[in-house]
């Protein structure tokens, strides 16, 4: 066995895990002294907020926050008890749409992402029956040129779908594959008969 497919099979999990981990990971947000910033896991949601001294008020708070990427849009400063409130009521779902429950998302947008997802797992999906059908035609085990292009395809979405939910286990199960869906492709490619030229 040659080690360049292995080698690019790393290749493109090591990007693949690069762009879960890297452009696409949070920036760096400069603190004033006293702060501190906080991923808070709401929902599988990660909010990044940032916790700020204040002096002590009637309530008893001394701190506030403000969340930065809040899915709501949200940018004001919150008391310990608005905070409070918007992480339970976050948790729980209350006040957000069955859709996008259903999905675990927090807005619309998100869900062009979920629909690249399903996308991917329906065209992944299908290879099974493309292979399935074309074996009980010919009576045996077959696999078709167009299993190979769907894993490719499927495997692609899919790739792209986990590097967004931030996914190591999704990204390393479909990422590892493209390679060999590729190489397969190739031999196809290589070994057609002149009459299917």
């Amino acid at each position: 066995m040659k080690l360049g497919p292995p080698m690019a099979m790393l290749g493109v999990i090591g990007l693949a895990v690069y762009l879960m981990l890297g452009p696409l990971s949070p920036r760096a947000v400069p603190l004033q002294p006293g702060q501190i910033l906080i991923d808070v896991g709401v929902a599988q949601k990660k909010l990044r907020v940032i916790q700020s001294p204040a002096a002590a008020d009637v309530a008893g708070n001394v701190f506030t926050y403000r969340i930065l990427n809040d899915p709501e849009g949200r940018t004001e400063v919150l008391s310990a008890a608005e905070f409070q409130q918007l992480l339970s009521a976050r948790g729980t779902g209350v006040g957000r749409d069955w859709v996008l429950r259903l999905f675990n998302v927090s807005s619309y947008l998100n869900l062009v992402w979920v629909a690249l997802g399903l996308g991917g797992q329906a065209v992944f999906a299908g290879r099974m029956w493309v292979q399935w059908i074309a074996s009980e035609r010919a009576r045996k085990s077959v696999v078709p040129a167009a299993f190979w292009y769907m894993s490719l395809g499927g495997g692609l979405l899919l790739t792209a779908y986990f590097v967004w939910r931030q996914d190591l286990v999704g990204v390393i199960g479909q990422a590892s594959g493209v390679v060999i869906y590729v190489r397969n492709i190739r031999f196809l490619r290589l070994h057609r008969t002149p009459a299917a030229k």
